[in-house]
């Protein structure tokens, strides 16, 4: 996955599950409608930046994995943190700690579009060449031809 394509729900979700003060994490059905999100995009982007999210192995009552941001969850004291739906065991990351989160974000997807903006120019500019050389090759035969 190119963080580039889903940069929208990676920040939202992120300052989401790293701040609320209720909510450590959540399923991906009950986050996408309290952010009016795509609840299918979101699990997908959840589960292909598992850096970023880590899937608990407890589920909800509707089978659904919950999903907490890596960082956050590091930050737990203890053992068992009950249900991620019920009641706040974790502190929210600090502001430092998720700037720094969304700056790795915000980098990684310009350095993606940075990469596709060089393979179009390159691409651009070894086809320019191929037909120049091609032109170059027609012209001399028919020089030569005449």
């Amino acid at each position: 996955m190119r963080y580039s394509d889903h940069i929208d729900y990676l920040v939202s979700s992120l300052v989401y599950l790293s701040s609320h003060s209720y909510y450590w994490a959540r399923s991906p059905t009950n986050m996408a409608t309290e952010l009016s999100l795509d609840a299918e995009r979101l699990r997908k982007v959840f589960d292909g930046f598992p850096g970023l999210y880590r899937r608990s192995v407890r589920t909800s009552s509707s089978g659904e994995h919950y999903y907490a941001v890596q960082a956050r969850y590091a930050q737990r004291e203890g053992g068992d943190i009950g249900d991620p739906e019920q009641i706040s065991y974790i502190a929210p990351l600090p502001t430092e700690r998720l700037k720094l989160i969304i700056d790795f974000v915000v980098h990684s997807a310009e350095a993606e579009r940075a990469s596709r903006r060089a393979w179009v120019v390159n691409t651009v500019s070894m086809t320019a060449a191929i037909v120049a050389a091609t032109a170059a090759v027609t012209v001399a035969l028919l020089k030569h031809a005449a």
